[in-house]
């Protein structure tokens, strides 16, 4: 059974000396040596069991498989970024009402700052390398809105449907935009939203729908599921982040995409449930980094066992993550999930 950790930057920042500066994602000779460093760190803390690289060499990559970090499509919607050298990069909400929403459009990414800046660094690779590893977080839909309404977009569903159907109509254009001159660099560029996904489906198209746990099934269908399935047109094989505790209140509207291969279902979900209606479709599941903190080591098996089971179709379609483990987290505990993970047999 495929299995895989992530850590927060607060842990890579400690144990692997990487400030998390706009350097980072602006400088690919930087990010490139900070990349090794993080690799070699991985190894050294758990390569027992098959994590991390011994001696990694440099990967042309933009973004990182490492970090779940996603902010680009909203800086490209005109969204202001803080880089912190210990944490992911914040996105500044625009905080635009209904009224201003009709005014926002996709950008021109032959017109556009941030995107040059993305090219450069493109063309730069390249150039010296001949090729580029694309793991820029692709966000979503919803969350992308909600960096530009903030919660206005919950109040917007109701009363100014026109408005937010145009606002995540231009949203989805940006991102199939962005995801195709991903996809010419690389078939492989959903490993910024996790990094599971490289080992199990390496070609999907994975969207964040993060905040898609805040609203209801109903919903999600009415406003999202058609943007959702735009883009599932456009890339073929796709797939649904849903990092909430509760995926079985939407999962309804998630069968009805057509051409859904993955699907990540959040720690705390109905396993059982989300299986039942996903029939063929592999599943990642979470399990929590916080339940990790406080869990033994058999607690912690025994829950792993569970998932397993409880999302496996036929023996197979399932993997387990933990994600966002942070400083805090000893390597004990890590184990206890990395050798849980290892001892299933499917």
């Amino acid at each position: 059974m495929k299995y895989d950790i992530t850590f927060h930057p607060s842990w890579w920042h400690e144990n692997a000396g990487v400030d998390f500066t706009q350097d980072f994602f602006d400088e690919p000779e930087y990010r490139m040596e900070c990349d090794i460093k993080m690799r070699k760190a991985l190894y050294d803390h758990f390569g027992e069991y098959g994590i991390g690289e011994k001696n990694p060499v440099k990967r042309p990559l933009l973004g990182t498989d490492l970090l779940a970090a996603g902010y680009l499509l909203s800086e490209l919607m005109g969204c202001g970024i803080v880089y912190e050298a210990d944490n992911s990069p914040q996105v500044i909400c625009r905080n635009l009402d209904e009224d201003e929403i009709e005014e926002v459009t996709a950008p021109d990414l032959k017109c556009s700052d941030v995107w040059k800046r993305t090219q450069k660094q493109i063309d730069y690779m390249l150039d010296k390398y001949g090729r580029v590893e694309t793991y820029v977080n692709l966000q979503g839909i919803q969350n992308i809105a909600m960096d530009l309404m903030g919660q206005e977009v919950m109040v917007a569903y109701y009363t100014a449907e026109d408005e937010v159907n145009g606002l995540l109509s231009e949203i989805t254009k940006m991102s199939i935009d962005v995801g195709r001159k991903f996809k010419a660099l690389s078939n492989d560029i959903s490993g910024g939203v996790t990094a599971i996904v490289r080992q199990t489906r390496p070609e999907v198209y994975l969207t964040s729908n993060c905040s898609v746990e805040m609203v209801s099934n109903d919903l999600y269908e009415k406003f999202l599921l058609p943007y959702d399935q735009q883009m599932a047109d456009a890339f073929g094989s796709f797939g649904v982040h849903h990092c909430g505790k509760s995926m079985e209140h939407v999962v309804e509207g998630y069968s009805k995409i057509k051409g859904l291969d993955f699907a990540e279902v959040g720690a705390f979900s109905d396993m059982k449930a989300v299986r039942r209606a996903l029939p063929g479709v592999f599943l990642n599941a979470r399990y929590s980094p916080v339940r990790l903190m406080n869990a033994t080591g058999e607690e912690v098996m025994e829950e792993v066992r569970a998932l397993v089971e409880d999302g496996a179709e036929n023996g197979g379609l399932i993997s387990v993550s933990c994600v966002g483990l942070d400083k805090n987290i000893s390597d004990e505990k890590i184990k206890y999930f990395l050798e849980a993970c290892r001892r299933i047999e499917l």
